[in-house]
């Protein structure tokens, strides 16, 4: 387990988390496209929700929440993204991201009068080490197969809110 800090991003951060981005999907491929990517998605806070986590000051991680369906009291968010960067993967890093992050995205829907209603994760049929970080860390459920989206058959997955054994 790595040392790491967790806090929400800021403008500056995004071109780290681009680089991080590029080292762990093959959606974007160019650095300018992940740059305008992400910096859009950031400026669309609160419907978006980035986090970074930094060891020794350096961003190491990030991970992006999306609210969906508009503010209602109960909230359903979406794990939309989560990436470590190469060198630190199997360090609890992940984890880490996770829980804090949520937590806090918590914070912010209570304190808007909203509650967690269900957290929804998609990630490719082929990678069962995310299926099974998933259900480990959220507790989440496959619950539905999209086949062919992202170039590949993507598993859906459910968290219910009242069910994630850390909130």
């Amino acid at each position: 387990m790595v040392d790491v800090t967790i806090r929400a991003m800021v403008e500056e951060d995004v071109p780290s988390v681009a680089r991080i981005y590029l080292e762990n999907f093959n959606g974007m491929r160019e650095y300018n496209d992940a740059v305008r990517w992400i910096a859009l998605k950031h400026n669309s806070k609160p419907i978006c929700m980035y986090y970074v986590a930094f060891a020794s000051d350096e961003p190491v991680g990030y991970i992006l929440w999306t609210e969906h369906g508009g503010f209602r009291r109960r909230s359903v968010i979406e794990l939309e993204q989560i990436a470590v960067a190469k060198r630190y993967q199997g360090k609890g890093i992940g984890s880490i991201l996770v829980k804090e992050s949520l937590r806090d995205v918590c914070r912010y829907l209570h304190a808007r009068g909203s509650e967690l209603k269900l957290v929804l994760i998609t990630t490719s049929i082929s990678n069962i080490s995310a299926k099974r970080f998933y259900e480990n860390t959220l507790n989440a459920r496959e619950v539905a197969l999209l086949h062919d989206i992202y170039g590949s058959d993507e598993l859906v997955m459910m968290a219910k809110g009242e069910d994630i054994p850390f909130l």
